[in-house]
């Protein structure tokens, strides 16, 4: 007989899919683990003292999950005598939501369902400052129909339909840039987007600062978010020279280039400060050009170092700063789409 002491069942996060734990009166158990149909675990399973637990299930399952964002993982139970034979089976199941994050609300794990219904798959939990003329994408589970609430300088508002850029049966992605929501003769100061009860208000900063370097990244929920720094922006090539003698001459047989960047967010808000952590945990990063008002996605990098302290100080301004490089061995990269250009508008539009 089987009795199962801790299960699955309703809607999780990947990250917190809890032990299942059962006890046998039998020999054995066969447990067989299934995502979405497709076989990823077949093992008999021997107790400890009559239990047996199937631990660490996020390690197993997460990387399911990330590829789909949403993922049904069915796992059976066979009690088996000592003749293989089968004397009770049980089965439990659960739709699992990718996310590598812990969310938690007054301490305890928060229902994934309930918040993946009341926000976007971002861990940007405040209002977002943006600018016109960059791009704003927002991504959600379901397929409810989004609407965006435009508020203008004049006390006049305006409701527009962002499109929807991608998705599936399973999550839809709108974009919502502002300049889809400009009107001829006012000036834009913020929007909120919904769907459903998800809400998410961005604020215009009017001083429309130039970005360096605008960096795409795949976040908790395994979406792509963007994070336009307005920072000091530096880059600092080193060459690495292997020198000898061929023949009577020192020459230099082979010269590695390592081109560095460090960049600066600008000053972030509370909220915006929790979430562009996410950028230093991503692992797929990608720089993003823009070429004739067009984002042209460009180099991979990998960032290797950064700096995100934050304190409680009252007159604390919250500034991020890294450093990255390209994730290819050849630094001796030229981007014909910024042609002429140094690496920051601000410092080509004045010196060059």
């Amino acid at each position: 007989m089987i009795t199962v002491t801790q299960s699955i069942s309703g809607t999780l996060f990947s990250s917190a899919i809890p032990d299942v734990i059962f006890t046998i009166s039998g020999v054995k158990s066969g447990v067989t683990m299934t995502v979405d149909g497709e076989e990823i675990f077949n093992e008999v399973l021997y107790p400890l003292a009559g239990t047996v637990t199937l631990a660490d299930l996020p390690s197993l399952v997460t990387a399911y999950a990330r590829q789909k964002l949403k993922v049904t993982l069915a796992i059976t139970i066979n009690e088996m005598d000592d003749a293989d034979s089968i004397t009770s089976t049980t089965s439990m199941t659960a739709s699992v939501i990718y996310c590598t994050a812990n969310i938690i609300s007054a301490q305890e794990s928060i229902n994934a369902e309930t918040f993946c219904n009341a926000h976007f798959l971002s861990l940007l939990l405040g209002n977002k400052t943006t600018s016109l003329g960059r791009l704003e994408f927002l991504h959600y589970l379901g397929t409810e129909a989004a609407s965006v609430l435009a508020r203008y300088s004049d006390g006049t508002m305006a409701t527009f339909t962002p499109p929807a850029v991608k998705g599936s049966d399973v999550y839809t992605t709108i974009d919502v840039s502002p300049n889809r929501f400009v009107s001829e003769g006012k000036t834009l100061i913020s929007f909120t987007a919904t769907a459903g009860s998800r809400s998410q208000t961005f604020v215009i900063d009017l001083d429309n600062p130039d970005c360096a370097p605008v960096l795409l990244f795949v976040n908790s929920f395994g979406v792509e978010e963007l994070l336009y720094c307005t920072g000091k922006h530096k880059v600092a090539p080193s060459y690495t020279r292997s020198t000898a003698y061929i023949g009577r001459y020192k020459r230099n047989y082979k010269i590695e280039e390592l081109r560095k960047f460090s960049a600066d967010t600008g000053y972030l808000a509370v909220a915006e400060q929790n979430w562009a952590d996410e950028l230093f945990r991503s692992d797929y990063v990608r720089v993003v050009n823009f070429k004739d008002g067009q984002p042209v996605i460009g180099k991979e990098i990998t960032i290797t170092d950064s700096k995100s302290e934050v304190d409680n100080s009252p007159e604390q301004l919250a500034r991020f700063t890294f450093d990255y490089m390209y994730a290819q061995t050849n630094h001796n990269v030229v981007d014909l789409s910024r042609a002429g250009r140094i690496f920051d508008n601000t410092f080509d539009y004045t010196f060059n």
